[in-house]
């Protein structure tokens, strides 16, 4: 599994939530404004609903706006969300409670849990359970960041280690100092539209005439 991969921690996520509530629950990231990647849990009936509670819906306000949802009663709702007002209680949904999943001032999408609107959701377990899918999120985040960070890191380092190489085969090739060597190997780079570090590895290979370098009219 790709630690970096959401799609476990939501899926961990809503499926505590059913099992613990018994509730319908569904789970979204916040990804450039939008809304995405929804993973759900539950019976099949209002699954259709849980997605479109993402769109124009609690789940979506939830996510956007990093604040707590709460409508017990959806039918009171039903001109502020039209399309997840009527796919809910069309499959017998009457309430519906959304959870910013946030640490601290990172919001990172929401929770929605529906319900009958016969009584209201305890949330205190959910809140727990969505603050530790927050750090996990957060941390793999920060995981895949460091990595690719690391890996540019070892890219530039080689980068210039093999630029360095065929500086001095250069400058021994002409007896001339490493820095009129590497002003040579720039401007055949330069003009034949190659990249310095593919140059310089087909220096140190051997695949290029050193005289044909040390040669370039700069």
């Amino acid at each position: 599994m790709n630690d970096a991969d959401p799609g476990p921690v939501l899926t961990d996520l809503v499926e505590s939530v059913h099992r613990i509530s018994g509730l319908p629950a569904g789970a979204a990231l916040l990804s450039d404004g939008a809304v995405r990647g929804v993973v759900r849990s539950g019976p099949a009936q209002p699954l259709e609903a849980l997605s479109a509670g993402f769109g124009q819906g609690p789940g979506g306000e939830c996510a956007r706006t990093g604040r707590l949802v709460l409508c017990p009663d959806l039918r009171r709702e039903r001109p502020r969300w039209l399309v997840f007002a009527t796919k809910a209680i069309a499959a017998g949904v009457g309430a519906a409670w959304a959870l910013p999943i946030r640490h601290g001032d990172d919001t990172l999408g929401a929770l929605l849990i529906l319900g009958s609107g016969t009584g209201d959701a305890d949330l205190r377990v959910a809140e727990v359970l969505v603050e530790a899918a927050a750090v996990s999120l957060l941390r793999a985040a920060a995981a895949e960041r460091i990595a690719l960070e690391s890996s540019q890191l070892r890219a530039a380092l080689a980068s210039r280690v093999v630029v360095e190489q065929a500086k001095g085969m250069l400058a021994a090739h002409g007896t001339v100092d490493v820095g009129t060597a590497f002003a040579c190997m720039r401007s055949h780079a330069r003009r034949s539209g190659k990249p310095l570090r593919d140059l310089a590895a087909a220096i140190v290979r051997g695949d290029v005439n050193p005289a044909i370098i040390l040669h370039v009219d700069r």
